[in-house]
């Protein structure tokens, strides 16, 4: 099995680094910047709950800054899209080269709307909808760090794949150690992942702390709040949702297994890079004024995290 991995930062490179230890699958991965140079020609190490390296005469590199090889075009089967919300079109167009006729591609971006903006450009017959909620963060260009094992949840979208197209894939993702999931609601898995992203991200950033300070008793009821807000308006939208309470453990088991991540957003503010704070919270509140609902705690933590950007 051909596999690609474009937008490789954080968790495309845990990602890259997993998939690269499964017998049978070749390997493409195209990043970009000094990590992405720093793959291509010394390799990829790993550290925290597994520790290995990847060489680069295991796995295809690449960089954005050079471009696709002609290679690659058109022969890769599944392609996961893991980078910022803001590159999401253009890795698609990026996907729509190499993928082979029968091909398939999934997006693990953070966010609402990445999944339809996929189905755009590459046809709804082509697109799985995914989630994450393994923690990686980047110690440094070229090692990324897993910080806490979680699961990969792939699903179906309205004229989309399904479970038997996906079949192939799970299995290489269980030899890998990531966990995957199925469900026939794709909808569904996204928002769940956006309810867990809007509660931990924003506050952990502000914070300035790793995933696990959340679990004292103040910031966690400031993070269940604003997933619960968040599911209003999901419900209100019509997606399928279990009870609050189920929502809540949710919440409890993810940042107890990812106690030890610096989420993204937090990431970013450090290093001086725009959030993905405008398909997170943001677009909670966007979508929650369209439903008629007013979401104060997005509406804060959206502000606050505007307003630390670094221009």
């Amino acid at each position: 099995m051909r596999i690609a991995i474009l937008g490789a930062g954080s968790l495309g490179s845990l990602y890259a680094a997993l998939l690269s230890q499964v017998e049978g699958v070749e390997l493409f991965v195209h990043g970009r910047g000094i990590h992405g140079a720093h793959m291509a020609a010394h390799g990829l190490s790993v550290e925290g709950e597994r520790v290995f390296f990847v060489s680069n005469e295991e796995v295809f590199f690449s960089l954005d800054e050079v471009g696709l090889p002609p290679s690659a075009l058109a022969s890769i089967d599944f392609i996961l899209l893991t980078g910022k919300s803001d590159q999401t079109e253009m890795l698609a167009g990026l996907a729509q080269q190499l993928l082979s006729p029968e091909g398939y591609v999934l997006s693990l971006s953070n966010g609402l709307g990445h999944a339809e903006l996929c189905q755009g450009v590459l046809g709804p017959h082509r697109v799985f909808a995914a989630t994450s909620t393994h923690g990686a963060w980047r110690p440094k260009a070229g090692t990324v760090h897993w910080a806490g094992k979680g699961e990969t949840v792939l699903g179906s979208l309205s004229g989309g794949p399904g479970l038997e197209e996906a079949q192939p894939f799970l299995s290489v993702l269980d030899q890998a150690g990531l966990s995957p999931q199925w469900s026939n609601d794709g909808t569904a898995i996204v928002w769940r992942k956006v309810l867990l992203n809007i509660a931990i991200n924003p506050i952990a950033a502000i914070a300035g702390v790793n995933n696990g300070v959340l679990l004292r008793p103040d910031l966690f009821s400031s993070a269940l709040s604003t997933m619960l807000e968040g599911a209003s308006v999901a419900r209100l939208e019509r997606v399928i949702l279990p009870d609050d309470s189920e929502l809540e453990d949710q919440l409890r088991r993810v940042i107890h297994a990812t106690s030890g991540n610096m989420c993204s957003m937090l990431q970013d503010l450090r290093n001086g890079r725009q959030t993905e704070i405008k398909v997170l919270n943001q677009a909670i509140v966007e979508r929650g004024e369209r439903v008629g609902i007013q979401t104060p705690l997005n509406q804060m933590l959206a502000a606050v995290i505007t307003a630390l950007h670094v221009e």
